[in-house]
């Protein structure tokens, strides 16, 4: 039987609530493209002080198991949550509340940092925690254990906690930021189902010093980027193919390559293991990228990176901060290109400074320069960003719940006078008919002998992987079918 969902005795349980309503109700088990770094990172961090830990993957559990989690009876309940995932959140809170009315209940994760008080605002919820919690909730365990009721003036001893004072809701500030990553165990994806995921997931970095408008990433870890030793990177990578099989490893930083000789130590770590792993790359900026760098990247097993582009009209780039130009955005596409790395181009429409004409400029460029993967998102503006204050002083919302915003949001969520909500959504209409012609030539012509020479193993695979399912799916459809028929007789 799974530990994941079937731990003896677990003290703390650890929830990811995105899928949570459709798990209530899903009878087969989910997949995802990767488990959750942080609750990874926080169960492993817990396990190593001594307690026993169960997590729950509601995007991947079934009505069954996520009964059988809830039916357990702990000590603490922690959920994190992003903005996007905290309506779940509040609901996974109030199945834990129902069945368990004394577990303590603490919210982590990058939301708590964008509305530490908003967090509290449900009666399910007890506690939230700002910043990096694999110290700091250990030492709110231990006073907990001390008594289950603290005292304010104890809380007040947590960096980063958020509590009740009575009635008046209090937020300390955040620790400082960990330094000493190497410090820290693997995470604890034993506590996971991993074979309902596609990839492994893997940090080489915290952080990102740069400023764009719409980011975050300010509000939530602040302007510091620390890296790890890329020999202990490159270690943890071993132990998950030696334990999980080997999956495509998705190198999940959000800024990569901040420093050329991380990437460089990285590359070269992966070379003299020869553990011949494929791995993709978030993070990477287009500024940074060498000839050199990328064909060490390619012998290190690097298929794909994804740059984060944006735009290609200047004014829009200098207006969110990016500080790249149009011509190094350019000759990062051809150097990928010409390394043999696929190249997944993520672009924006909305931003300050954008117009219809830009977007199609954007678009323009995407097909010219032969990006493999182009992708466009509607601008999301979150709260303690520029673009919020951007959408807020130079124009108007059409939705500020930020909460229902996602990354994959099709509508506008506001409009400026330069670019109205109508305009806006011809331009992603485009954009959006662009990406999926591309898609659709990229597999037509997969096989011209032309386009084969560049193609890298991992396109192949994933390629063949996709004909499989194509062929596998009137059979799996028939199979389904029939399960259902026996399951209501």
């Amino acid at each position: 039987m799974k530990r994941w969902i079937d731990p003896m005795q677990s003290e703390i349980a650890l929830i990811d609530p995105a899928g949570f309503s459709q798990a209530l109700k899903r009878r087969r088990p989910g997949r995802k493209l990767f488990p959750h770094m942080g609750l990874g990172y926080v169960a492993a961090a817990l396990e190593r002080n001594g307690e026993r830990v169960q997590v729950l993957d509601a995007g991947v559990a079934t009505h069954r198991e996520l009964q059988r989690f809830l039916s357990q009876s702990v000590k603490l309940c922690g959920i994190t949550a992003v903005s996007f995932t905290f309506r779940e959140a509040l609901i996974a809170a109030r199945a834990v509340k129902q069945r368990h009315p004394g577990v303590p209940v603490i919210l982590g994760g990058p939301h708590v940092s964008i509305d530490p008080v908003g967090c509290l605002d449900d009666a399910a919820v007890d506690y939230a925690l700002q910043g990096e919690g694999e110290e700091v909730l250990i030492d709110f365990l231990e006073v907990l254990k001390r008594s289950p009721n603290p005292a304010p003036e104890v809380l007040a001893s947590i960096p980063g906690l958020v509590y009740r004072d009575g009635r008046r809701i209090c937020v300390q500030p955040p620790a400082p930021r960990l330094q000493a990553l190497d410090e820290l165990p693997y995470p604890a994806w034993h506590l996971f189902a991993m074979e309902r995921y596609q990839q492994h997931p893997v940090l080489t970095s915290r952080g990102c010093p740069m400023d764009c408008a719409f980011c975050a990433v300010d509000a939530i870890w602040g302007r510091s980027w620390v890296h790890r030793d890329p020999a202990q990177v490159v270690s943890e990578i071993a132990w998950l193919v030696k334990q999980w099989g080997k999956k495509l490893i998705h190198i999940n930083d959000d800024n990569l390559t901040m420093n050329i000789r991380h990437v460089e130590g990285f590359c070269d770590a992966l070379l003299e293991q020869r553990l011949e792993v494929d791995w993709v790359a978030q993070g990477v900026r287009a500024d940074a990228l060498t000839p050199e760098l990328l064909r060490k990247m390619r012998r290190a097993g690097c298929h794909r990176v994804s740059l984060g582009i944006e735009s290609v009209a200047p004014e829009v780039l200098e207006a969110i901060g990016k500080k790249e130009t149009v011509e190094e955005i350019a000759r990062a596409v051809r150097l990928c290109r010409e390394a043999g790395i696929q190249v997944l181009g993520m672009f924006m429409v909305g931003n300050p400074g954008d117009r219809e004409e830009t977007v199609a400029a954007s678009i323009r460029f995407a097909k010219e320069s032969g990006i493999d993967l182009p992708a466009f998102y509607m601008a999301i503006p979150y709260p303690k960003t520029r673009l919020w204050e951007h959408a807020r002083t130079e124009g108007h919302f059409l939705n500020d719940d930020y909460l229902a915003f996602t990354h994959m949001s099709t509508e506008p969520v506001f409009e400026t006078p330069a670019f109205p909500a109508e305009a806006r959504r011809r331009a992603y209409a485009q954009a959006a008919k662009f990406c999926r012609r591309q898609y659709r030539r990229y597999h037509l012509t997969f096989w011209w002998p032309g386009r084969l020479l560049r193609r890298n193993r991992y396109e192949l695979i994933l390629e063949l992987s996709l004909y499989g399912k194509v062929l596998l799916w009137p059979f799996k459809a028939l199979w389904r079918r029939m399960a259902a028929a026996g399951e209501r007789g």
